[in-house]
């Protein structure tokens, strides 16, 4: 049993990538046949072009939305939401990198998405960010803050552009302690490596270090390997999970 730190119960962190909403039927961007395959990536995904490529960018996400629009819940994430609503936002940090909202659909109550959103649009000239009306992203929302229209574009990070989420995984290093959990579920950690997750004296074999997916990658940084899809995996880890959880 781990010695929990002057009594403090033990924190979950959960960090998802497209794997975990993939079973929902929602397309992921770098695996596999991902978006970035078939995807200009600089036209419609790069801060750097995207006023010029404008109409395209709007096309673009608004197709994503309307792939995404049956996509519902799936196993991992109802669990990953009632893990929430059982132990509270205080012990139960969600960070994804999805952009999708299906953790919210789920119940989760708070979850941050460190790429940003497709149900919300940012305004590059005053920094307000400002949810979307309707089902899509419309190119012609005014800015509620200071009436620009030009300047706003959809609420997902794109390429070269400040990603403020990021802050939160510097946090979670900083705050993590031995007693505490982490599960990285559905990432090929393409885009951030264990290292910017885990504090110095947790990467490697820590018990306490658990990843789920049907092909893991950087396992030597992992106690527990699930190789298992996240619908699979979670359930698989829940009871060891909720035992720890409870100070065991």
């Amino acid at each position: 049993m781990a010695e929990q730190q002057q009594g403090r119960a033990p924190r979950l962190y959960v960090f998802s990538g497209a794997g975990l909403s993939a079973e929902s039927g929602i397309s992921t961007f770098r695996t596999g046949d991902g978006i970035w395959t078939r995807a200009n990536l600089d036209e419609v995904c790069n801060y750097l072009t995207w006023r010029r490529n404008r109409p395209a960018v709007f096309r673009f996400y608004n197709q994503r939305i309307s792939e995404c629009a049956d996509a519902r819940p799936n196993a991992a994430h109802r669990l990953l939401a009632q893990w929430q609503d059982t132990w509270g936002t205080e012990r139960v940090h969600l960070v994804t990198q999805n952009i999708d909202d299906m953790l919210e659909q789920a119940g989760a109550r708070q979850v941050t998405h460190l790429h940003g959103d497709m149900i919300s649009l940012l305004c590059t000239d005053c920094d307000y960010r400002f949810p979307a009306s309707g089902r899509g992203l419309d190119p012609k929302a005014a800015c509620p803050a200071c009436g620009e229209v030009e300047g706003v574009k959809p609420g997902v990070v794109f390429f070269n552009e400040a990603a403020p989420e990021y802050e939160t995984l510097w946090r979670i290093q900083q705050a993590m302690t031995p007693d505490d959990l982490f599960i990285a579920v559905g990432t090929a950690f393409e885009v951030i490596p264990p290292e910017r997750l885990l504090p110095p004296g947790r990467v490697g074999p820590y018990a306490r270090n658990f990843v789920v997916d049907p092909a893991p990658r950087r396992t030597e940084c992992f106690g527990v390997v699930e190789r298992n899809p996240a619908t699979v995996g979670l359930p698989n880890i829940a009871e060891t999970v909720e035992r720890m959880m409870a100070g065991e």
